[in-house]
């Protein structure tokens, strides 16, 4: 019974930071981007590093420890990351390891997620992912080719120095994936894996080649996430309390200079890395852990304010919404506006792409005249 309430308290207190936020914070913004491109895209940067703040916090409150080893990420790179995905729920850990790999920049970094098509429909976390910017693929690659090119070349306007993650395995590590991974390695003359999968190289390699011809891939940053003890596969796991007591990230980072070129290389390359992956994470199994050292804890006060803030944004929005008929009103324009963008559209990240080469164009002509 305390797990189900830890569960339940943990994904509801979580979902509610998303909902009060996108309501009160995300959505009043809406009108600087037609003002601003620029200046929307870094408020809201802002908006979604403070609130990553938020989950770290709920895990520290609730017992869940992160253990983070290796390497610091260095928010002023424009990097990829890479990471394999034990589970379904991998990246909401992921919130935890950022806080301490990015120390002391607290809520410097721009971390973007590359996910599935279908995650931006999820009415709240897909709604504040598309204003944040989030890259979302269909897998089929003359889409996503276009869709990514559109997105880095975005970024690369805006001067805009990005972490994106990517996890090269494209699903997460279940008896179903690992058996269509095992074929392919079989088809193919490769190694089975016990503890990850094999990789899909097409997309790493595309980020990696669009970035570099830019000149604009400063370091790749190779994550690993272990589970000690509890592993949650699933997003009904942490509702029903299955929540890990530790999770373990191995960082390193890989600069721009030793990342190969050209695209045959970068694809063994990342399969080489993923070889690296599968042995580091058998010796975690016997060892449960990544390092004998792992860092120090970080400051523990950002995440107490953010515990604070955005526990009360929660219970304000709860309030409003059952006694106030304009907050009323107010949620659901939004709520439609966005269900409409998802049924209708590419996404909210690409109709903002769009609108900032208009408003560049136009500012250019107001300049000339």
């Amino acid at each position: 019974m305390r797990g189900l309430f830890r569960g339940i308290l943990y994904c509801s207190l979580w979902y509610g930071s998303i909902v009060a936020g996108f309501l009160f914070i995300a959505c009043p913004l809406l009108p600087l981007l037609l003002i601003s491109p620029p200046k929307f895209r870094k408020c809201g940067d802002l908006l979604f590093s403070c609130w990553e703040l938020y989950p770290a916090a709920l895990m520290e409150l609730l017992g869940m420890k992160v253990v983070v080893s290796g390497d610091h990420i260095s928010p002023d790179d424009s990097a990829i990351l890479v990471m394999n995905h034990r589970t379904r729920v991998d990246w909401n850990f992921l919130w935890g390891a950022m806080y301490q790999a990015c120390m002391p920049h607290v809520g410097a970094h721009k971390l973007k997620f590359i996910l599935k098509d279908p995650i931006r429909h999820i009415p709240g976390p897909g709604w504040i992912m598309q204003m944040n910017g989030f890259l979302y693929i269909t897998r089929h690659w003359e889409e996503d080719q276009g869709r990514l090119s559109r997105s880095l070349d975005y970024l690369i306007a805006l001067g805009c120095r990005t972490q994106l993650l990517i996890f090269p395995e494209g699903t997460d590590l279940t008896l179903s994936s690992k058996e269509r991974s095992d074929k392919y390695a079989s088809k193919h003359g490769l190694l089975k894996y016990n503890y990850t999968l094999h990789p899909k190289t097409t997309g790493f390699t595309y980020l990696a080649r669009h970035l570099q011809e830019s000149n604009y891939l400063d370091a790749v940053y190779d994550l690993t996430i272990g589970y000690p003890d509890n592993i949650p596969q699933s997003e009904v796991d942490l509702v029903s309390g299955k929540l890990p007591n530790e999770v373990h990230f191995l960082i390193k980072r890989v600069p721009a200079s030793d990342i190969p070129r050209d695209e045959l290389s970068l694809r063994r390359w990342l399969e080489e890395k993923w070889i690296q992956k599968e042995e580091v994470l058998k010796q975690f199994s016997q060892k449960k852990c990544f390092s004998a050292e792992p860092w120090p804890r970080a400051s523990r006060m950002p995440l107490r304010i953010a515990l604070v803030f955005w526990t009360l944004l929660i219970g304000s929005s709860v309030i409003l919404i059952l006694t106030s008929s304009f907050f009323q009103l107010w949620t659901v324009v939004h709520v439609l506006l966005f269900i409409s963008l998802s049924l209708f559209t590419t996404g909210f990240s690409q109709l903002e792409m769009g609108w900032y080469w208009r408003w560049k164009t136009q500012i250019s002509e107001k300049k000339r005249s």
